[in-house]
């Protein structure tokens, strides 16, 4: 499954990132003194809950195509905007 990762959208609602990864959408929220929010968010990009990171490193290795696609989309999901 193919994942597109949008800086820009995820600031438009207030995160650092959002991520789409086969039919999910989830978003992160980056600081820089304490540690990341992850959200989850329906087919309209509303964010619906806030998940926690177990959670979210679940789903990412679960959708994901295989443990090298894991790794990439943590590291670039790392450089968004810190809070």
């Amino acid at each position: 499954m193919g994942y597109e990762i949008d800086y820009a959208m995820g600031e438009q609602v207030g995160c650092s990132s959002k991520i789409v990864i086969a039919d999910r959408i989830f978003y992160v929220k980056l600081f820089s003194s304490e540690p990341s929010r992850f959200f989850s968010g329906d087919q309209q990009g509303v964010i619906q809950k806030q998940i926690s990171k177990a959670e979210f490193e679940l789903w990412i290795n679960i959708l994901a195509d295989n443990d090298a696609d894991v790794g990439v989309i943590q590291k670039k999901l790392s450089v968004g905007k810190k809070y």
